[in-house]
This record gives C-alpha cells, sequence and structure tokens, in this order.
C-alpha cells in the first residue's frame, strides 16, 4: 500500500518549519536524523527549493523525510497507523493552508 498523498504540497510549503524545530523530534531518531540530513533549503518562503510549479522536481529521487512509506518502514510503525498519523498531519496542514477539503488524506 502507498500512502494517498493528494499531491497538494502543503508540506513541502512548510519545509522551513520542520527544519527549525528538529530538536523536538530528538525522542525519535530515525525521524529526528532525516531531518538533519534534509539535502536542500528553505526558499524565503518556508517552501522547499525543489518545489517548482506546487510540484516535487526531486520525487523519484526524494529525500527519507519525504518518503512516508521508508519513513514509517524505518522508525518501526505498522503501515496503516503511520499512515494514519500522517494523514491528521496533513490534513492540518492543509486545513491552515486554506485548500480545499478535497485535498483531505483518508486512510
Amino acid at each position: 500500500m502507498e500512502f494517498p498523498c493528494t499531491g497538494c504540497g502543503a508540506c513541502c510549503k512548510k519545509i522551513r518549519d520542520i527544519l527549525d524545530d528538529a530538536e523536538q523530534l530528538k525522542p525519535f531518531p530515525v525521524l529526528y536524523n532525516a531531518v538533519k540530513q534534509f539535502p536542500y533549503d528553505a526558499n524565503e518562503d518556508g517552501s522547499c527549493t525543489m518545489l517548482k510549479d506546487s510540484r516535487c522536481s526531486v520525487y523519484d529521487d526524494r529525500p527519507l523525510l519525504c518518503n512516508i512509506k521508508k519513513l514509517g518502514e524505518l522508525s518501526g510503525y505498522h503501515e496503516t497507523t503511520w499512515y494514519s498519523l500522517n494523514a491528521i498531519t496533513c490534513n492540518v496542514l492543509i486545513k491552515d493552508a486554506g485548500l480545499d477539503e478535497s485535498y483531505f488524506v483518508t486512510i
């Protein structure tokens, strides 16, 4: 099963916040390391520099932080549990970005 990403880009537009809050993730070593190893920077608006026309320009070779399936596997979560947790986060980001509810992730 793949994570049912709706391609809204809300997470990509908040990469600066994620990178800045890395220290809060220390209790979660896999996630913390994925953030610390993130190879790209953020634009002035906080979005990932690899976000082009609202799409990831490196999606096929995206870093671990952006690969929900691999990150969940390395973290040891059951897939459905991990995807459910990520869907909650996605939907908060979607709502905060003022995007249409059609972008909501459902598991």
